[in-house]
């Protein structure tokens, strides 16, 4: 087989891809088509061995780089910073005292904070949710 026809197939699929973000399918074919075409140059008339490289080397590219790449390219969300503060330790500087809210310090800031118990000035608390402007704590 023509070696240009693979090099002319690998760029038809790699723009294919382009057009198609994310996805990373057409380029795993697209690397096959390449190799191909590498192969066919150095050997013009190993036509069945061709079509061997052609198929392992996108099956290959499909089920083990692609996994990879949309590991890279797909990003898991970042936590905003408030949603952050779940799970982080405070130190209580204004007692918190149910119904009435008290004042906790974390990372250098000071929040208003509810909890469901009695919690002293100067003990440490947990941030169990974020509501709104003011955290919910519980007693460490």
């Amino acid at each position: 087989m023509d070696k240009f026809f693979w090099f002319i197939l690998a760029l038809i699929l790699f723009i294919i891809e382009i057009m198609t973000p994310g996805v990373f399918f057409f380029s795993a074919i697209g690397v096959g088509a390449l190799l191909t075409g590498i192969f066919f140059w150095i050997f013009p008339e190993a036509i069945i061995v061709g079509w061997i490289v052609f198929i392992l080397s996108s099956v290959v590219t499909v089920y083990f780089v692609r996994p990879l790449v949309r590991k890279m390219v797909i990003k898991q969300p970042v936590k905003s910073n408030v949603d952050s503060l779940i799970g982080q330790k405070a130190l209580v500087i204004e007692k918190i005292d149910p119904p009435h809210l008290g004042m906790v310090k974390i990372a250098g800031e000071l929040w208003r904070a509810e909890g469901d118990v009695f919690i002293d000035s100067g003990q440490l608390v947990e941030i169990i949710q974020v509501e709104g402007n003011h955290l919910k704590v519980k007693k460490i």
